[in-house]
């Protein structure tokens, strides 16, 4: 069943209350709903922690950690997603959504992305690339929402099925 297989692999209760930049969100940390693995509540998760991890900003575990309480999102999920966008993947994710940007916004004079001197031409960039992000997260969260939701129905009639044959 899914709910057996996440809950090998997420963090636990313990471990995310642990966080120190969990800490500002007090007695909110407590809902019972964040910590859920019903498949709604972790198809939400998924939606906010792909997109946030698109998102070309810092601190993203706070804004997925904000966004799964005010949602009642699996808080884990959305937690654990986020790591999509980490330093060996970013490169790759800004390139891919500052092309999609530039189709989008059309800049007159677009600036070559390059990877040395992105921080640096950062004021030039930043609206094609996070018109890009903001398309691409939307877009990649879901997808993958809809494939989560998809393969967890398909989980459980299949274990449903194998369950009424023995």
């Amino acid at each position: 069943m899914p709910k057996k297989k996440l809950k090998k692999i997420l963090p636990t209760h313990e471990k995310i209350k642990e966080q120190k930049f969990l800490k500002v969100f007090g007695n909110f940390i407590h809902k019972r709903e964040i910590w859920s693995l019903s498949r709604k509540r972790v198809v939400v998760g998924v939606l906010i922690g792909i997109f946030v991890a698109a998102l070309p900003m810092p601190l993203q575990m706070v804004l997925a950690s904000l966004l799964a309480i005010i949602f009642n999102a699996n808080l884990p999920i959305s937690f654990a997603l986020i790591f999509i966008s980490n330093p060996i993947t970013m490169p790759p994710i800004f390139y891919f959504e500052y092309q999609i940007g530039k189709l989008i916004t059309k800049p007159e004079n677009p600036i070559e992305f390059e990877f040395e001197s992105m921080y640096d031409n950062f004021a030039d960039i930043a609206i094609t690339l996070w018109t890009g992000a903001i398309i691409v997260g939307v877009f990649s969260s879901i997808v993958c929402a809809i494939i989560v939701n998809f393969l967890w129905i398909y989980t459980v009639r299949k274990n449903r099925k194998n369950s009424f044959k023995n």
